[in-house]
């Protein structure tokens, strides 16, 4: 229901505001960022600290279609495929466990950084056509179809057999194998899907800022912010990664608008992790469903009168 007020949105406007609209691009990014690390982290239990590389891969290959003539709407396919591939060829770092497999992705940006400038011939900015990008409303209404896909794509998945064998390796991966389950094909399924997504969410931000720098490999933003989102909603839920993205990115927005170039967000963001990590170590979705689990048990009490007393003290 949700899904579609944000569809419409757009038919209430006049034509004046329809520039406006471009406010949303950062929010449908940041939630398929953090649905994107929170199906490897929350539910496969596999710390990806690399997500940066499939946004800036997906950005990269986004741009070089664009300039190639590419409709927006068909380079962002390009552009996930690339995000899948990558994710395949990081099977080999699955030999790695715990911190070291975090710091394995880590490189991978670093890495992958010098070798999309070699298959550009050195060149490291890359700048679409104008003619080529689509209107604030078409942004708007692809943003909303790529988000819809990921969120409720990612919910039928986890409810699937994939879905229980990822919750299993998150919870004892050492006990899943014990129990039949295929490890590394789950694990690179996982990795790949999420890669897809990360990279769509890189193609889909080339359609509102044009451009693409080879130094965005650098920027480990794209790699925390979504960590940072899905702690603060709920690792491992459905709900999690929706809430700490729009919790995370809407003050994120006017924080940036009204002190542009500060790292206020940096700082205020970290004292919130800290807070969450303190007062709430599993998230806000986690706490508001127990909150919600103990309403009825409450109302369901019997009082005790003093009628029912009486007679339990008459009784023999």
């Amino acid at each position: 229901m949700l899904l579609i007020i944000v569809g419409v949105y757009p038919l209430t406007l006049r034509a004046s505001d329809f520039p406006s609209l471009t406010v949303y691009v950062v929010y449908f990014m940041w939630i398929m960022l953090a649905e994107s690390w929170n199906l490897v982290g929350g539910y496969a239990g596999l710390l990806n600290l690399g997500l940066v590389a499939f946004f800036g891969l997906g950005s990269a290959v986004a741009e070089l279609a664009l300039l190639s003539g590419v409709p927006f709407v068909l380079a962002v396919i390009p552009a996930g495929i690339s995000g899948a591939l990558l994710g395949l060829a990081l099977i080999p770092t699955f030999r790695l466990r715990g911190d070291y497999f975090a710091i394995g992705t880590l490189v991978v940006p670093i890495i992958l950084k010098p070798l999309v400038e070699l298959s550009a011939r050195g060149q490291s900015n890359f700048t679409a056509p104008i003619q080529s990008l689509p209107s604030p409303m078409q942004l708007y209404w692809i943003g909303t179809a790529l988000t819809g896909l990921t969120i409720f794509g990612i919910f039928f998945m986890m409810r699937s057999r994939i879905g229980i064998a990822l919750r299993a390796i998150g919870d004892d991966e050492i006990a899943s194998a014990s129990l039949g389950v295929n490890i590394l094909s789950y694990k690179s399924l996982a990795l790949a899907i999420s890669g897809f997504i990360a990279a769509l969410a890189g193609a889909y931000l080339v359609g509102y800022i044009q451009s693409f720098n080879t130094g965005s490999f650098n920027d480990l933003t794209y790699s925390l912010f979504p960590i940072f989102m899905v702690v603060i909603g709920g690792s491992g839920t459905f709900e999690g990664p929706i809430v700490g993205a729009l919790i995370f990115s809407i003050p994120n927005y006017y924080l940036n608008e009204f002190f542009p170039g500060s790292t206020l967000e940096t700082l205020i963001f970290s004292v919130l992790i800290m807070l969450v990590a303190v007062l709430l170590p599993k998230g806000i979705v986690p706490y508001i469903s127990r909150l919600i689990r103990r309403v009825p048990h409450q109302n369901t009490r019997v009082p005790v009168t003093e009628s029912s007393s009486a007679t339990k003290s008459r009784s023999p």
